[in-house]
């Protein structure tokens, strides 16, 4: 018996139709990347460059805890003195499917590859959500109508703010997608 496989991409042969949205084609194709940050009472703090190039990062948000919290998102800050950098994985991990590639952004402060510099505030820059983004106790926000595409060449502060001094955290995924031609 032959099979008609009516959904065909360099990684799976389905036997049926697929509609995959395009956060889900991101992964799989390399372009996602994730890092985040916790802390048991204290304000948080994500700080990275932008690539100088035409691939643009379109970011997700994630924040929570066991209280009420605040994300504050600015544009072209001044990185502060300090901090960790981390490694901002990518979230497809299959090497035979493009995975484990190594993001373009640039921690604040050291201008490490790959990574993000969390724990150390940050001057200057425009805060690109004015009132900022509230999250209530255990509540949080990861969809696409909350994306932002990033302006690249450009230093970005994540801040965090923990308005009840109780457990919480950020998440920041991102797609790094070329400037189509």
């Amino acid at each position: 018996m032959s099979r008609q496989f009516q959904y065909v991409d360099d990684e799976i042969l389905v036997p049926a139709t697929v509609t995959e949205d395009i956060f889900h084609y991101a992964v799989h194709a390399g372009l996602a990347f994730e890092a985040s940050t916790y802390h048991a009472t204290a304000d948080q703090f994500i700080c990275f460059k932008t690539p100088n190039t035409d691939t643009y990062l379109h970011l997700l948000w994630m924040i929570g805890g066991e209280g009420n919290s605040r994300l504050d998102i600015y544009e072209g800050v001044t990185a502060g003195v300090g901090g960790t950098d981390q490694v901002a994985y990518a979230k497809n991990r299959a090497a035979g499917m493009n995975g484990a590639a190594t993001s373009a952004v640039i921690a604040g402060n050291s201008a490490t590859a790959g990574s993000v510099q969390v724990g150390i505030d940050w001057t200057g820059g425009t805060q690109i959500n004015p009132q900022g983004f509230f999250s209530g106790k255990n509540s949080s926000v990861v969809n696409a109508s909350h994306e932002f595409v990033l302006e690249k060449n450009t230093i970005y502060g994540f801040h965090l703010v923990a308005i009840e001094a109780k457990d919480l955290g950020m998440t920041l995924t991102w797609f790094e997608v070329p400037l189509a031609s």
